[in-house]
């Protein structure tokens, strides 16, 4: 179900806000801000005390946006993120906390999320920055890299080595950003983004690219773990949701 957190609320230049919620389970999160300062804002997403998606830059999870929801972007000072989490089944302690910290003042900031969606029994989603050049991503599912500036990456002469257990690669960072271009939906920003892979199944994977380019940043997907409890209480909500429909 559709559930709100915060409507038209404003966040001074420098501060932080974090709006809550108690769920049984989250499966995304949506943002929007009426702001031209929106796409340097960073967000930091917890369930309890475990962080899923780790202080990324709004201008980094819009590129993510465009891939993962079909979200075509507008030209302007208005943002729209999605967040997909996949299904983080919540114990009774566990809140969601969604923190945006803003660079300049953000006005008009909305956040809502899907929750308590019965019968989400998928895997649980994380969303992790990196700024190393060098780094490991367990259990990845797919990798989008930009600059940091802003900057375009769509001529970043930069190969990007990529290592799995089972292949490995080393795509330049230009070809990245075709294959971004060719996923994405609409024009906003398309040379500003790579896509560097997606796996079919969740792979440790390692990225290993030039401090030189002006690719700065990697947001990878990954696969979390679920515990025996968690996948028991996902399969019981989506058999209670069935009793009831059937009633």
């Amino acid at each position: 179900m559709l559930v709100t957190l915060a409507n038209n609320q404003t966040i001074a230049s420098g501060s932080s806000a974090t709006y809550t919620y108690s769920p049984n389970s989250v499966q995304k999160v949506f943002i929007a801000c009426e702001d031209a300062d929106w796409e340097d804002s960073f967000v930091t997403v917890q369930i309890g005390s475990t962080t899923i998606c780790n202080g990324i830059m709004s201008y980094g999870l819009m590129g993510l946006t465009v891939l993962q929801s079909n979200a075509t972007q507008n030209y302007g000072s208005d943002g729209f993120l999605v967040l997909d989490f996949g299904n983080h089944e919540c114990s009774s302690q566990d809140n969601l906390y969604v923190t945006v910290q803003a660079v300049g003042e953000l006005t008009a900031l909305d956040v809502s999320a899907i929750v308590d969606t019965p019968g989400s029994a998928g895997p649980p989603i994380r969303l992790t920055s990196y700024s190393d050049n060098t780094f490991t991503s367990q259990n990845n599912l797919s990798a989008l890299s930009f600059s940091s500036a802003k900057a375009e990456v769509n001529e970043d002469a930069y190969n990007c080595e990529i290592r799995t257990s089972i292949s490995s690669s080393a795509p330049s960072l230009i070809s990245a950003s075709s294959y971004y271009r060719s996923s994405m939906v609409g024009s906003y920003a398309q040379t500003g983004f790579g896509l560097l892979n997606v796996h079919g199944v969740p792979l440790s994977t390692t990225y290993n690219y030039s401090s030189s380019a002006a690719t700065n940043t990697i947001i990878t997907v990954e696969q979390m773990g679920q515990s025996r409890e968690q996948s028991a209480q996902a399969k019981q909500s989506g058999r209670l949701a069935i009793a009831q429909a059937g009633k």
